[in-house]
C-alpha cells in the first residue's frame, strides 16, 4: 500500500530534524510512530520471536520521550517520601 499526505512546511522541517537526529528518514520515523500508536504485535511476542526488534522498539519508545523533563529529586524516590506512613 502507497500512501501520500500533505504535510505543511514547517511541519515538515521539524520532523525532518526529529528524524535526523534518530538517525532515520522522516519516512521510517512516521512510520515507527504510527506502529507506536497502532501496535500489531504484542511485546510479549516480540519478546519471544524477535530480541533485535523488541529492542530497536523498545529504544524508539525511549527515545520518543522528551528528555528536557526534570527528574524527581532524591529526596522525592526516597522510601520515607514514598511510603510515609511506614516509617
Amino acid at each position: 500500500m502507497s500512501l501520500s499526505i500533505q504535510i505543511p512546511e514547517d511541519r515538515a522541517a521539524r520532523y525532518q530534524e526529529q528524524a535526523e537526529a534518530r538517525g532515520l528518514s522522516v519516512e521510517r520515523w512516521i512510520l515507527e510512530i504510527a506502529d507506536q500508536n497502532a501496535p500489531d504485535r504484542s511485546i510479549a511476542l516480540l519478546q519471544k520471536t524477535d530480541p533485535k526488534e523488541w529492542a530497536r522498539q523498545f529504544r524508539a519508545w525511549a527515545d520518543s520521550h522528551n528528555p528536557d523533563l526534570p527528574v524527581l529529586s532524591d529526596e522525592a524516590m526516597s522510601r520515607e517520601c514514598i511510603y510515609p506512613d511506614q516509617v
